[in-house]
């Protein structure tokens, strides 16, 4: 199991949490998505036999977050 913390930019409110939440949560091989609103960062933790990092990444980027 690999763990990834990511910097998000654009998350504003509850909703944004939630949207984030699901959809990378929906990827195949993510196991758990914790989002601490306050700092902007959601963790990830996710079986890198079935998923790449860069794939959590390119979800949360096409949902028109940032990452920095």
């Amino acid at each position: 199991m690999n763990s990834a913390v990511f910097n998000v930019e654009g998350m504003n409110c509850s909703n944004c949490v939630d949207i984030i939440r699901s959809s990378v949560g929906a990827i195949k091989g993510v196991q758990n998505v914790k989002i601490d609103f306050d700092s902007k960062q959601v963790k990830v933790d996710y079986d890198s036999s079935v998923v790449q990092e860069q794939k959590i990444k390119d979800t949360i980027t096409e949902m028109g977050y940032g990452l920095k």
